[in-house]
């Protein structure tokens, strides 16, 4: 897997494709699930911290953010 939002969307859906495969199935199919919860929790944090650097950017630009931390990457 390579590191762009829509790179992460395409997992995804693979992932979507195989829980829903009819072919699958049993313990497998278990498998399958349990690794695709373990990808929704880490993809959720993810989100989570794409929000607050989007967030952080608008309020750049926006003229409303004090000093960002530079870990950010956001240039004023």
């Amino acid at each position: 897997m390579k590191n762009s939002i829509q790179d992460l969307m395409n997992h995804q859906f693979a992932m979507l494709e195989t829980i829903t495969d009819p072919n699958i199935k049993g313990e497998l199919l278990q498998e399958e699930i349990s690794r695709s919860k373990a990808v929704v929790e880490i993809v959720g944090v993810m989100v989570g911290t794409y929000r607050v650097a989007l967030d952080a950017q608008k309020a750049v630009y926006d003229g409303t953010a004090g000093n960002v931390p530079k870990i950010m990457g956001i240039e004023k």
